[in-house]
């Protein structure tokens, strides 16, 4: 499994502590296009992405706006219905095929009290989220589009190949002609 790579690249936990964690872990499997979390229901899981990618969009009366998407060891979750326990305003949709390493919150909950390794854990991936999601709100307020755009290539370099392009334009708050234009210009 590629999350027990990743988190042991984070902490290190015993082998009790692993087998703790597999017997929790359950995989799921999502076709292209099908919903991981809609609005209105309860997120009530967590899940790392083995296999695929997932795209979090708002749907407004007249269009969807892309708020995030997530490739491979991506955390998928509605933090704010999962911690709120109140229904998500977000929905969660696979782009591809996507396979999933989910945990039920419960079962994270009893995890991280019989463990406390996985306390740590938590909080990093806490962590992790509050920085993402401020860097994210400050390059929308502070950086122009076409930095937005270098800054999206930087991090995702094969991004093209594998999110529709009127998801990363949404993303990157722009129209799909000026997404269109950065690319043409970054293959000059």
């Amino acid at each position: 499994m590629r999350i027990l790579f990743n988190i042991e690249r984070l902490i290190n936990p015993s082998q009790e502590e692993k087998a703790a964690l597999e017997r929790i872990v359950k995989t799921r499997m999502l076709k292209k296009n099908e919903h991981f979390l809609n609005e209105g229901d309860l997120c009530e899981t967590i899940a790392f992405i083995e296999k695929g990618s997932v795209r979090y969009y708002y749907q407004l009366e007249d269009r969807q706006v892309c708020k995030d998407f997530l490739l491979e060891n991506g955390l998928v979750c509605s933090f704010g219905s999962l911690f709120s326990q109140e229904p998500s305003t977000i929905y969660i949709q696979a782009l591809e095929d996507t396979e999933l390493a989910e945990i039920n919150y419960e079962d994270i909950q009893q995890l991280c009290e019989s463990y406390p390794i996985w306390n740590k854990l938590a909080r990093i991936i806490i962590q992790e989220q509050v920085i993402r999601a401020e860097k994210r709100e400050g390059a929308f307020l502070k950086d122009l589009p076409e930095t937005r755009f270098q800054s999206l290539i930087a991090e995702h370099p094969t991004i093209f190949k594998r999110v529709p392009l009127q998801y990363i334009a949404s993303y990157l708050g722009m129209t799909r002609e000026t997404l269109s234009r950065y690319r043409n210009k970054l293959n000059k």
